[in-house]
C-alpha cells in the first residue's frame, strides 16, 4: 500500500471533510462529509467528522449481501463466472453489458426477469438511456441498477430449494441469510440493527459508520486470509470494475486508477465505503464515508481528498481519479460554470 499509514497515532483526527460548490469563484453550496479508515483489526485510524453516526448501509453492503451465494457454491453450480458475482456486487449502469449479464444469471437460475423484486428505471448510461428512447423501448426490471444483486438472490433462492416469492422481504431465508453473514463481518447481531427498506426493496440496516469501516477492512484482511469466499468477492470485483458500477462511477475509477490495489462502492444517500486487500496482512484497511446531507455529488471528492491525505493514494493514482476529486460544474449546454472540491 506504500506505507501511507505506518507510524500513525492510535486515532488521527479530522474535521468533517467539507466539499464546495463554486461558481464564478464564490461558493453557492457546501457539504459536510464523515468518515473512517480503519485497520486490519478493525480499529479507526483515522476519522473525520463524527463516524459513530448511524446511517443506512444501502448499496454499499452489497459485496456482504452476495457472499451467501458465494458460501452456498450458486455460482459454481451454474457455471457462471466472476463477471456474474461482480454484476451481484453492483450498482450499475443499465449498459448492454451489464443487462447481458444480469440475463445470464436469471437464465442459469432459470427465473424470468419478472420475478425481479427491484422493479425498473431508465439506465444510468446515458448512452443506453438514449438509444432505449430512440427505439421507444421502456425500461425494464433487468436495467435496475440493483438488479445484479436480486439476480444474485433469486438464484440462492433456487439453490435453496425455497420459493423464490417474496426473496426480498425481510422474511425470507435469503434474507435471514444475508443477516447471518452481516453478524459475521460484524461481530454482532444483525437481527439486533434497525432495518429499513432499501430503494429496491431489499432490508437495509442502520449502524454506525465506523462499523462500515470496519466490516470492510476485515473484508479486506480476509481476503488475503484464509477466508475464500472473502476472496473471491474481492477478485470478482477488481477483475471486472466495470460491471461493479460504470464509466462514471466512482467505484469503477478506483479500481481501474489503482490496478485493483484498492476497491470501493456506493449507496445512495451519499455513502461510498472502500477496502485496501493488500497482499501485506499489516497493511490491509477498510474505509466507509458519509455525506451528511445525502448528496451523491459529494462522495468523490471527499473520498478522494480523506485517502489522499491518509496516503493511501499514489500520486499517478490522483491524478487518473482527478475528474472525481474536482469535477466540473456545467450548465445545460456543457459550458463549466464552477467547480466542486473539497476544501484543504
Amino acid at each position: 500500500m506504500g506505507g501511507g499509514c505506518r507510524g500513525r497515532p492510535l486515532t488521527a483526527a479530522h474535521p468533517p471533510v467539507r466539499v464546495v460548490l463554486t461558481r464564478a469563484g464564490a461558493a453557492e453550496s457546501e457539504h459536510l462529509v464523515h468518515g473512517v479508515v480503519c485497520g486490519p483489526e478493525g480499529d479507526p485510524i483515522i476519522r473525520w467528522g463524527s463516524p459513530e453516526r448511524v446511517i443506512f448501509w444501502r448499496s454499499s453492503m452489497k459485496p456482504f449481501q452476495a457472499l451467501p451465494s458465494v458460501r452456498a457454491g450458486v455460482f459454481d453450480a451454474l457455471g457462471l463466472g466472476t463477471d456474474a458475482l461482480a454484476i451481484a456486487c453492483s450498482s450499475h449502469y443499465g449498459a448492454s453489458r451489464h443487462v447481458d449479464t444480469v440475463r445470464a444469471v436469471l437464465a442459469a437460475s432459470g427465473v424470468d426477469q419478472h420475478a425481479l423484486a427491484c422493479g425498473p428505471h431508465r439506465p444510468f448510461d446515458e448512452a443506453s438511456a438514449r438509444a432505449m428512447d430512440k427505439a421507444g423501448r421502456l425500461p425494464e426490471s433487468v436495467h435496475n441498477n440493483c438488479s445484479g444483486k436480486h439476480a444474485a438472490m433469486l438464484a440462492l433462492a433456487r439453490r435453496m430449494r425455497w420459493d423464490t416469492g417474496g426473496y426480498e422481504t425481510y422474511v425470507h431465508g435469503v434474507q435471514d441469510l444475508v443477516r447471518k453473514e452481516l453478524s459475521h463481518w460484524l461481530g454482532t447481531d444483525a437481527e439486533l440493527l434497525h432495518w429499513g427498506v432499501d430503494g429496491c426493496g431489499t432490508p437495509t440496516p442502520a449502524l454506525p459508520i465506523l462499523e462500515m469501516g470496519r466490516a470492510y477492512a476485515r473484508l479486506a484482511a480476509a481476503a488475503r486470509g484464509d477466508d475464500k469466499h472473502a476472496a473471491v468477492v474481492v477478485s470478482a470485483m477488481t477483475a471486472h470494475p466495470i460491471l461493479i458500477g460504470g464509466e462514471a462511477a466512482l467505484s469503477t475509477g478506483l479500481v481501474r486508477a489503482t490496478a485493483g490495489r484498492l476497491l470501493g462502492k456506493e449507496g445512495a444517500e451519499g455513502v461510498f465505503c472502500a477496502a485496501f486487500p493488500s497482499d501485506e496482512p499489516s497493511e490491509t484497511w477498510g474505509a466507509a464515508f458519509k455525506v451528511a446531507d445525502g448528496a451523491m455529488r459529494a462522495v468523490g471528492p471527499a473520498a478522494i481528498k480523506a485517502l489522499t491525505d491518509g496516503g493511501f493514494l499514489r500520486s499517478a493514482e490522483r491524478e487518473a481519479l482527478a475528474r472525481f476529486a474536482s469535477p466540473p460544474e456545467r450548465n445545460t449546454v456543457g459550458t463549466a460554470v464552477g467547480a466542486l472540491y473539497a476544501e484543504d
